[in-house]
């Protein structure tokens, strides 16, 4: 592009295309005012797009807009918003599958769990609703065997996966999900057991507010506001969100809110995103944890920050990043003013764990790939009156402590020839208290067809024991400071159809493990213990598709089934967690627009999930079955009629049905989820003209 003008804001005009293989990209998280585009040069530029932009995933509008000539060679072009695949901060190389704003839209989700379990093969064992507290797991492993990146940072909590969804955002904040297998991780310096999750913050080169109020259900009640502003080469989001319910059955209320900020700034050769969050949650627990011991209550508060850097040269681009995340916890076994402790309880339960790292990623065009190296220093602690070893020094309440650190050392080499990929990376890790892992994947992709791709992939990894693991001891739970870190081959085939507005995948997967931690106890006692199963494998499939189209009247349709089967019976053990999954989930969505401002969503979910339980009266139960429907209806109303000063400004109503079949279920033994819920409310969106 021969750029004419550039001024200290993320806009510029051009006149040509300079026909370079690389133009597109200058263009990247820019507001463009295209001027004269011969129409050959056009349609060229149009086919080779497929081609050259595909080195990310994260959709973002370029406004263009055109000039009238009397060149008979050129022709007028409308105002139109081009959506393009960009090499951004926290693009993922080929996820395994991807949420954006728009899909989730044609859905009734509500909350952040909700979202996230939409994506083919996870599990969302909530306890509670509205995200009060949730256990993520993938393909059949267990909630400790995930990670979550936080616009590309790993915020993965050491000392439980209970905590692991613990970030201070709102729903309303999301742009996208991705999920991400472990050899995709493993290319970011990351090892994850089944996979992990990146949620990725909206972010908009405009000014822009949004305000939901919402109510319904058990005292439910939501407020929630976002806001944009450009500042130069810099947008600046903040976020806040508050909501609170009287809870769904005895001892169930919660409150809890979040506030969240992020400064981005893109530039030709250097991207600077900055972020910090809190969020503070309280909420009674009845029966999470314990079955005997139902009266429960727990607060937690979250702090995460990070700041990420990316520089590029020519061939060569330089990722750097350092962040941190504290999080306090207090857990009451018998709630205050709710239940009155007997004369063994000694007190609450009070923690606060830490993580704290540094990550460098070097990556260089050689040949006809790219080669990487990368490390990672990473600090993880707790301080407790439970979890970890005596330690004189703290203060109270805090009378034990743990800390570990991780140095990592990756590389690899990537090709791409024609219509063929491959991928060899290795990693190594050296831990303080579990001495040396080593991991690796190799991968290969191969396009058979314009949209048709053939993926399959090897990788080697590992996951350490948590501090909750290794330390927790309880009435009735023995933790294992002797337990072993897990271990798993993995393999992965996957097929995917992409043909706007339909797409198909589907996906093979096998999983090895190996001392597999877990949490087990016999039907005649009380008492759990933490102990390695020598092996656990896993073998299923995830088949998805999506249809979207503008006629007739914006239909969209989506779903998927995903299927998963445990290699080890449990026999007469009861399995806290590893041998509790999903064997079948299948999904199904549908939305369509009867008139131009109403917008009608439904959508069903089944579920069979194994495992037993025991009720609060000692009875053996098994999880089986259950199907889950959704409905929801929004109608818009415009407020653009000053184009001037509102354009695009929308009034949304809103009103949401949830198990509207009042079927019981269970996630989790202990905790019966929510029946019928009913929630509506206004979203105002605000978009000023820009000047």
């Amino acid at each position: 592009m021969n750029q004419h003008k550039q001024n200290h804001s993320p806009a510029f005009r051009f006149h040509r295309f300079c026909r370079a293989a690389y133009a597109a990209f200058n263009s990247l998280h820019r507001v463009v005012n295209i001027g004269r585009v011969a129409i050959y040069i056009a349609d060229r530029q149009l086919r080779k797009s497929a081609a050259v932009l595909t080195l990310g995933i994260i959709l973002l509008p370029l406004q263009a807009t055109a000039q009238t000539d009397d060149n008979p060679d050129e022709r007028l072009l409308p105002a139109v918003d081009i959506i393009i695949p960009a090499d951004t901060l926290f693009g993922s190389p080929e996820p395994a599958a991807v949420l954006t704003a728009q899909d989730f839209s044609n859905t009734s989700v509500h909350s952040l769990g909700d979202l996230v379990a939409m994506l083919p093969g996870i599990d969302m064992r909530t306890r509670g609703g509205n995200d009060v507290q949730g256990d993520l797991s993938l393909r059949g492993g267990t909630f400790d065997q995930m990670v979550l990146l936080l616009n590309g940072v790993n915020f993965t909590d050491a000392q439980t996966g209970h905590h692991l969804l613990d970030i201070p955002i709102d729903i309303a904040m999301v742009q996208r999900i991705e999920l991400l297998s472990p050899a995709q991780l493993m290319a970011r310096g990351i090892t994850a057991f089944c996979g992990g999750i990146n949620i990725v913050v909206s972010e908009e080169y405009r000014d822009h507010l949004m305000a939901e109020l919402s109510g319904g259900s058990h005292g439910f009640f939501k407020a929630s506001l976002l806001g944009t502003k450009t500042l130069g080469l810099w947008a600046v989001t903040l976020a806040g969100a508050y909501n609170r319910s009287d809870g769904y059955m005895a001892n169930t209320d919660y409150r809890h809110g979040s506030l969240f900020v992020q400064a981005t700034r893109h530039a030709i050769r250097d991207d600077w995103h900055l972020q910090l969050g809190g969020q503070a949650k309280a909420f009674g627990s009845q029966a999470f944890y314990s079955t005997a011991y139902p009266d429960q209550y727990e607060a937690t508060r979250t702090l995460t920050a990070s700041a990420f850097n990316v520089h590029r040269w020519q061939k060569t681009r330089l990722e750097t990043s350092l962040y941190g995340r504290l999080h306090r916890d207090r857990f009451e076994l018998f709630r205050d003013g709710y239940a009155t402790p007997p004369a063994w309880y000694s007190g609450h339960n009070h923690h606060l764990s830490s993580i704290g790292g540094f990550r460098s990623r070097l990556s260089h065009r050689a040949g006809i790939g790219e080669a990487l190296l990368g490390m990672e220093l990473r600090h993880e602690g707790i301080r407790s009156n439970v979890l970890g070893n005596p330690d004189n020094c703290l203060l109270p309440p805090y009378t034990h402590s743990a800390a570990r650190l991780s140095s990592t050392l990756f590389g690899g080499y990537s090709v791409a020839y024609k219509h063929f990929n491959a991928e060899v990376l290795a990693l190594g890790l050296y831990n303080t208290a579990f001495g040396l892992n080593y991991g690796f994947t190799a991968s290969a992709a191969y396009r058979l067809a314009r949209q048709l791709r053939l993926q399959a992939s090897l990788c080697r990894t590992f996951r350490m024991p948590t501090f909750t693991d290794l330390y927790y001891q309880s009435v009735n739970q023995m933790a294992n400071p002797d337990l072993n870190s897990e271990h798993c081959l993995a393999a992965e085939l996957s097929l995917r159809y992409n043909s706007r507005p339909l797409v198909l995948q589907a996906t093979l997967y096998y999983r090895d493990g190996h001392d597999i931690i877990d949490w087990i106890r016999h039907p005649d006692e009380e008492v759990w213990h933490a102990m390695n199963h020598t092996s656990v494998g896993a073998t299923g499939a995830d088949i998805t598709f999506n249809y979207q189209s503008a006629l007739p009247l914006h239909l969209s349709v989506g779903g998927g089934y995903s299927h998963c089967h445990i290699d080890r019976d449990p026999g007469q053990m009861i399995s806290g967690y590893a041998l509790e999954y999903l064997r079948h989930k299948a999904n199904l969505y549908f939305a369509i627009s009867p008139l131009p401002s109403l917008r009608l969503k439904a959508d069903a979910t089944y579920r069979y999930r194994e495992g037993k339980y025991t009720d609060s009266e000692g009875h053996v139960l098994t999880y089986g079955g259950a199907m889950l429907l959704n409905a929801a209806a929004e109608y818009t109303l415009s407020l653009s009629g000053n184009r001037d000063k509102l354009h695009g400004s929308q009034l949304r109503i809103f009103v949401e049905g949830h198990n509207l079949l009042d079927t019981p279920y269970r996630d989790h033994g202990g905790v019966p989820q929510p029946g019928r819920t009913i929630v509506g409310g206004v979203r105002l969106s605000i978009n000023p003209a820009q000047q």
